[in-house]
């Protein structure tokens, strides 16, 4: 009888726990008013994800005399562009904004080899300002939403890169990710593990404080998010028997268990963060919609990076998604935005487009020299269109602004009957198959760097 009341007030309380996670639900109406959505019926809301420094180190400009001036800049082209509201980089390892956390490290705390002067730069105005707090205050004075996005796992981790790693990376080498065939990951930190969950999340807490309008957790590279580290791999042989290194397979299905139980880690830190957000937000006064920057792939890849996104939404852990378009495994290389809106919009939640820069831009080439063509760009705006997104997302805009033969495209994006007039009265390019224009930077087809297979992928195998 003593167990059984013990179960029973353990069960209540867990209810209690999950249920707190969906008090005063946010409909996808609130949603839009929270995130600065609203536009004409013609017209999609758009928004830019920026980086404020990648334009000057980029194409080799030189620093601008401030970094006030510089945010404000990169406001003003926003506005003038006509997008309703910015997805501001706050940081990946180490932090572009000033916090105020003991444990915290700031972008370019040492040199970084190829970025010359913009060193020097970017750690002058960490020193004098912070970009953060500024494009709020003045963004808002501007009347655009300014949402605050952190890159979920990318600590670098090479030599070259040490400006880049933050030093709670740096000093946490148990926490470095495995591959599959052991190699340290020392891009990659394992969520299993307490700390590293929440060095994450008391940042983007003090995000949060700052009085963004949102939170964006970046998802949408570094896949798999969790890998073999032992503190995943033990506890799976424990309760299965199985060692998942040993699973060689090339059908999905094999893997389906390991999988999940990974995906699980992850539901547990989404679970802790939005608790922990939603505490905060009664004692500001103040809503922070939880959003996740995903690659625009197939739910069975969804759980294999570790994003149980069906799960999200059903215990309302986010609020909605915002895909990239980012064929990277080589299982299925097709975008999957008809699914991501249908599941958001199941939900009563969002779900954003996106355009990224692959060959819209090539590093310090100023202009087009044949490697872009609006009409396959406007193609992938109108198909998201199809199905019905949100928004739409422009990476990196700040940097793609300053570029003279994207500016009918920047101008043009949210006006959904021009885009789709566009597909059709504009000529095809003859690129070569699968040339992956407007896609994720990082998209190197026809190479892919994922899949089931060790032996073709060894380290990067799923």
């Amino acid at each position: 009888m003593i167990k059984f009341k013990k179960a029973c007030i353990i069960i209540f309380f867990l209810s209690i726990l999950i249920l707190s996670c969906g008090e005063d639900h946010l409909s996808r109406d609130d949603l839009s008013d929270c995130l600065g959505l609203a536009t004409a019926d013609s017209l999609a809301p758009v928004g830019g994800i920026s980086e404020w420094f990648v334009w000057g180190i980029a194409y080799k400009q030189k620093p601008p005399v401030s970094g006030e001036s510089l945010i404000k800049e990169i406001i003003d082209m926003h506005r003038d562009h006509h997008f309703g509201f910015i997805i501001w980089n706050a940081g990946r390892s180490t932090l572009a904004y000033r916090s105020e956390l003991p444990n915290t490290t700031l972008l370019c705390h040492q040199d970084v080899a190829p970025w010359g002067e913009h060193n020097a730069f970017i750690r002058e105005v960490l020193k004098t300002t912070c970009p953060l707090r500024l494009a709020i205050n003045y963004g808002h004075e501007k009347k655009l939403a300014i949402y605050g996005r952190l890159a979920m796992n990318r600590h670098y981790g090479k030599e070259m890169h040490a400006g880049l790693t933050s030093r709670f990376a740096s000093e946490h080498p148990h926490c470095y990710e495995r591959g599959k065939r052991g190699k340290i990951i020392r891009h990659k930190l394992c969520y299993a593990i307490d700390e590293v969950q929440q060095e994450r999340i008391d940042i983007l807490l003090e995000i949060q404080r700052l009085g963004v309008d949102a939170l964006v957790l970046d998802y949408a590279r570094q896949m798999p998010i969790l890998l073999y580290h032992d503190a995943l791999v033990q506890p799976f042989i424990e309760k299965t028997g199985v060692d998942p290194h040993q699973i060689t397979s090339t059908d999905p299905n094999d893997y389906k268990e390991w999988f999940q139980y990974r995906a699980d880690i992850l539901t547990g830190f989404m679970r802790k963060l939005r608790l922990a957000v939603n505490a905060q937000e009664k004692n500001l006064g103040k809503r922070c919609p939880v959003l996740v920057r995903i690659p625009d792939n197939a739910e069975w890849l969804m759980i294999a990076y570790g994003l149980d996104l069906r799960s999200w939404y059903e215990k309302d852990l986010i609020d909605g998604t915002i895909l990239s378009p980012f064929p990277i495994t080589k299982e299925d290389l097709e975008l999957h935005t008809g699914f991501h809106v249908d599941m958001a919009h199941r939900h009563d939640k969002i779900c954003m487009g996106g355009i990224g820069t692959k060959h819209l831009k090539r590093n310090r080439v100023f202009r087009n020299t044949g490697f872009y063509d609006p009409q396959p760009v406007y193609d992938l705006a109108n198909q998201q269109y199809n199905t019905g997104v949100d928004a739409m997302t422009i990476y990196q805009s700040e940097t793609l602004f300053h570029l003279p033969y994207l500016q009918p495209l920047l101008h043009q994006i949210d006006n959904k009957s021009r885009v789709k007039a566009l597909c059709r009265e504009l000529d095809k390019p003859d690129f070569p198959p699968n040339y992956p224009i407007g896609m994720d930077w990082h998209t190197k087809l026809p190479q892919l760097r994922h899949g089931l297979s060790v032996e073709e992928f060894g380290d990067n195998a799923l």
